[in-house]
């Protein structure tokens, strides 16, 4: 009994030794092009209850560009991404350039919450518009949006908090509410 008892000590501690020196995993992001920044989105819930199967709720990313006079000229749906869908594995790319065709780091997002059965009858909860400047640790990966969403009633919803996390380092930066808005 007592050799059982010492065998099972010392395979437990080796176990617990060799856990602490094992690899971090490599997460290989599929690389865009070099204009480019890929981007998914995940929801999370704050308050959920059955009722959100019901609701369909959406979030829908656009990217949008403005000319020299601060006007918009063209929007392009990066994402859309449902709650209760299998979040995360649908892919959309930022385009790194301006409206003029100049490289940059900044990008006007606009992103919406949206419910209800189909277009015709859907309903836009919320709905924001930021400039969000990528700093070289994202510029050219693959980001992943975390939205923490929320129900205030029926058919109404709005976005906690918004988070871009970049798989491939760790790094999680928090979108909205930005800074300045606080």
């Amino acid at each position: 009994m007592r050799l059982l008892a010492t065998l099972f000590v010392v395979c437990t501690g080796m176990l617990i030794a060799g856990c602490g020196g094992m690899p971090k995993p490599e997460i290989e992001a599929v690389k865009p092009r070099a204009d480019a920044t890929h981007v998914r989105a995940v929801i999370a819930a704050t308050n959920y209850d059955s009722a959100w199967d019901k609701e369909n709720l959406r979030l829908r990313c656009h990217q949008i560009w403005l000319n020299d006079d601060g006007v918009p000229t063209n929007k392009e749906q990066v994402f859309e991404a449902a709650y209760g869908d299998t979040s995360g594995n649908k892919r959309g790319t930022l385009k790194m350039k301006e409206a003029d065709g100049d490289s940059t780091s900044t990008v006007r997002l606009g992103f919406e919450l949206v419910s209800g059965e189909n277009q015709v009858n859907e309903n836009i909860s919320a709905g924001t518009t930021i400039e969000w400047s990528l700093d070289s640790s994202y510029n050219n990966q693959d980001i992943l949006f975390v939205a923490v969403i929320s129900r205030k009633t029926k058919n109404n919803y709005k976005i906690d908090v918004l988070y871009a996390l970049n798989p491939e380092t760790g790094e999680l930066e928090q979108v909205l509410p930005s800074s300045d808005e606080e």
